[in-house]
């Protein structure tokens, strides 16, 4: 064979039956010629993806190599270490011997897909192998046949999409539409009340010293098991890896980090955090899909952006948010989920200097960047200060809020300091009931502005949601067709109809 080298291989460790089907040795001759070609790379991504390749020191080899060279930049063995050491990953590529050893043979590019291929047939019989397996479990278990009949159907359905590379994105239409739970599936909050929804990007905006930073990483922390799974009194799901790329003053938000957190959790904040120091490898404006790979190169399911600013050079522009925008679907289509901080825009010295944002427009930057968000949230309030406002500004499903939370500095703690209680206003108001537009006035407090149609339109659903729980009744104030409605509360306090109510 022209041009090809033996690898030096280690002691071969004893193999059981059971090892699962792999093609190592094409893997490794794969993997030795991908670290000088970036020819030999785009051919073998033609063929295979990451999921196909066994072992996992090899798969983080690709992920790099592959940012490499959406980057244009020269491949080479050490600039890979570098890379991956970057990462922190070094000790999973046997503190960089593997990359040493796989490295040091040469083989031509063009004899790159021949060894991808053997990867891909390996990777198949690996996917039936252990479909197998589980399928011969549920024989000896005694697992209803309907239900390995199930299996078995989307075993094949799934082997049909990872032959076709557009199956898997193809959905059919009765399925996509109505084949969906009957709240939407909260990462963070539950029921109706959702800050941050599953495969919806979540922004945390607001000026600098707001406590951006602050909230994120109680989230992140809970996410993935430290503190008490909660925040804002709201659960918050757990996740298998966190990537949190600190772009922005890296060493301020590891200080931040540091109140929450004891000597104790460091096992668990290696084994379910990473972090990404300092601006991203590319421009998203440059390549899109970055976020993506580093994703992947982290093992991670979720990743914090701290913060946007530091992703895209111009976020201003119709480029700079279609990027931002683009990395970040990429990202969720991957089952990957986002949370990213984000700013306002400067204020003036006219009569708005001061006025906390009611809008998704008063976000700096493009349109684009709040149009692919699932879920925007507002914090605003003096720098340093410990109470802040927070408004809920794109909601997935009920809005929270608005309220004032108060951060426990010393401690990095967040929690909902006030908040409008609607069932006490309906009580205390009696038999004059209260109406949506009462109600918005206390929702969303303005001296010099009375409450906005769209203010008015969200208190009257905050009003019928409590309709809807039985805790509240929606009356006429008039005969006429044309009388407003008020509501009014169907218990008092005492768990009593108040006067002139019956059942």
């Amino acid at each position: 064979m022209e041009n090809v080298h033996q690898i030096p291989r280690p002691t071969p460790a004893p193999v059981d039956d059971r090892t699962p089907p792999n093609a190592i040795e094409a893997e490794e001759l794969l993997t030795g010629v991908i670290m000088h070609s970036a020819e030999a790379y785009n051919d073998c991504a033609e063929v295979i993806t990451r999921d196909d390749i066994y072992v996992p020191g090899h798969q983080i080899i690709w992920d790099v190599v592959g940012g490499l060279v959406a980057e244009g930049k020269q491949l080479h063995p050490v600039h890979i270490k570098a890379e991956i050491s970057r990462l922190g990953r070094l000790r999973e590529v046997e503190g960089g011997a593997l990359i040493e050893r796989l490295g040091s043979v040469t083989i031509t590019a063009p004899m790159a897909a021949s060894f991808a291929e053997e990867v891909r047939e390996a990777a198949r019989w690996r996917r039936i192998d252990s479909f197998a397996i589980r399928l011969r479990s549920g024989v000896m278990d005694r697992t209803a046949p309907d239900t390995l009949d199930e299996q078995i159907a989307g075993f094949l359905q799934q082997r049909h999409a990872t032959n076709d590379p557009f199956g898997a994105r193809l959905t059919p239409g009765g399925s996509f539409i109505l084949d969906r739970p009957d709240t939407v599936p909260a990462l963070w909050g539950d029921g109706e009340q959702v800050i941050w929804a599953e495969n919806e990007a979540l922004l945390i905006a607001g000026p600098a010293g707001v406590g951006k930073t602050t909230l994120a990483q109680q989230v992140v922390l809970a996410s993935i098991g430290l503190h008490s799974g909660a925040v804002l009194g709201m659960p918050v799901r757990r996740v298998k890896r966190f990537l949190y790329l600190a772009c922005d003053r890296p060493q301020q938000a590891a200080r931040s980090m540091a109140r929450m957190v004891e000597p104790e959790d460091r096992a668990a904040l290696d084994e379910h955090l990473t972090f990404w120091v300092g601006p991203p490898p590319a421009d998203f404006i440059k390549d899109p899909g970055i976020l993506l790979r580093l994703c992947q190169a982290a093992g991670a399911d979720a990743v914090c952006l701290d913060s946007l600013k530091d992703m895209a050079g111009e976020l201003a522009s119709e480029e700079g948010g279609q990027a931002i925008n683009g990395a970040i679907q990429r990202t969720l289509a991957e089952g990957i989920e986002v949370i990213g901080l984000h700013h306002h825009r400067k204020q003036g010295s006219g009569k708005d200097s001061g006025k906390e944002p009611t809008s998704l427009d008063e976000l700096y930057g493009s349109t684009w960047i709040t149009a692919g968000a699932g879920s925007v949230v507002s914090l605003f309030g003096a720098a340093g200060e410990p109470i802040v406002s927070m408004r809920h500004l794109k909601q997935p499903a009920g809005e929270c809020g608005p309220w004032k939370l108060k951060h426990d500095h010393p401690r990095g703690r967040t929690e909902v300091w006030h908040q409008v209680d609607i069932l006490g206003l309906l009580r205390a108001a009696g038999s004059a009931g209260v109406s949506p537009a009462a109600l918005a006035v206390n929702l969303y407090p303005n001296p010099t502005a009375k409450p906005t149609t769209s203010e008015i339109e969200k208190a009257r659903r905050r009003l019928d949601q409590y309709v809807e729980k039985g805790l509240a009744v929606a009356r006429k104030t008039g005969p006429s067709r044309t009388a407003p409605v008020a509501y009014f509360a169907a218990f008092d306090e005492q768990g009593e109809l108040p006067d002139g109510d019956q059942m």
